[in-house]
C-alpha cells in the first residue's frame, strides 16, 4: 500500500505542477487573444487622429482654397475661354491703333503702356482667383465667402473706415468752430492748423465714436435741434 500511496502523491504533485504551469499559459493565451482587439482599436484611433491632424495642418487646409466653380454659372477666369477671348480682343484693338503711329511717337508709347496695363490686369484677374461668367467678365462674390473677401468685404470695410474718418474729422471741425465769433467764415475758409490737428485724431474715430455713444455726447437732445 505504501508504494501505491507514494505513486498517488507523486502523480498528484505532477498534476498540480502541470496545472500551475499550464494555467498562466492559458491565461496568457487569453490575454494575448483579447488585448489585440483593444490594441488594434487604439492603433486605428491613433492613426485616424494623425491623419486628421496632418490634413488640418497641411498648407492646403490653412491657406484659402483656390477658386473653383462653386458658384453656379461661374468659372475661374484663368480657365474661361470667354475671358481669354476678351483679352485677345482688347489687345488686338490696341495693336490696330498702334500701327497708325510711329514706333517712337508719344501716342505709340502711350498705347504700349496701355497694352502692358491691360495684360497685367487680365493676368491679375486670373491670378487672384476671380470668377467669370459666360460673358467673360469677372464677377464679384459678396456672400461672405472667405475665399472671396478680397473682392468685396475687405475693400468695403476699408471704404467704410475712410468714409467714417472723413466724416468724423468734418464733424469735429464743425464742433470746434461753432463757438467762434464767425463760424460761417471758418466753414468757407478752412482753418488749416485746426483742421490738421483734427485730421490725425480722426484715425481712431471708431473708438472716439463709441466713447461718445457711451457718454451720451454722440447726438444732441431733440430740444436742442432747431429749425432753420
Amino acid at each position: 500500500m505504501a508504494p501505491s500511496s507514494t505513486t498517488t502523491t507523486t502523480t498528484t504533485k505532477r498534476l498540480f505542477l502541470i496545472s500551475c504551469f499550464s494555467s498562466p499559459s492559458s491565461s496568457q493565451d487569453q490575454n494575448q487573444n483579447n488585448p489585440p482587439v483593444s490594441i488594434s482599436a487604439s492603433i486605428k484611433n491613433f492613426s485616424a487622429a494623425v491623419a486628421l491632424s496632418s490634413i488640418l495642418l497641411s498648407p492646403a487646409a490653412l491657406s484659402p482654397p483656390p477658386a473653383a466653380a462653386d458658384i453656379a454659372g461661374l468659372t475661374p477666369c484663368k480657365e474661361s475661354k470667354a475671358f481669354a477671348k476678351r483679352e485677345k480682343q482688347s489687345l488686338k484693338k490696341l495693336e490696330a491703333s498702334l500701327k497708325k503711329y510711329d514706333p517712337d511717337s508719344a501716342p505709340a508709347l502711350a498705347i504700349k503702356a496701355t497694352m502692358e496695363k491691360t495684360k497685367r490686369r487680365f493676368e491679375n484677374y486670373g491670378k487672384f482667383g476671380l470668377l467669370c461668367g459666360a460673358d467673360g467678365l469677372p464677377h464679384l462674390i459678396v456672400n461672405g465667402d472667405q475665399r472671396h473677401w478680397g473682392e468685396f468685404v475687405t475693400p468695403g470695410l476699408l471704404f467704410l473706415y475712410i468714409a467714417g474718418w472723413i466724416g468724423w474729422v468734418g464733424r469735429s471741425y464743425l464742433i470746434a468752430i461753432r463757438d467762434d465769433k464767425k463760424p460761417t467764415q471758418k466753414e468757407i475758409i478752412i482753418d488749416v492748423p485746426l483742421a490738421s490737428s483734427l485730421l490725425w485724431r480722426g484715425f481712431i474715430w471708431p473708438v472716439a465714436a463709441y466713447r461718445e455713444l457711451v457718454t451720451g455726447n454722440l447726438v444732441v437732445d431733440d430740444a436742442d435741434v432747431g429749425t432753420y
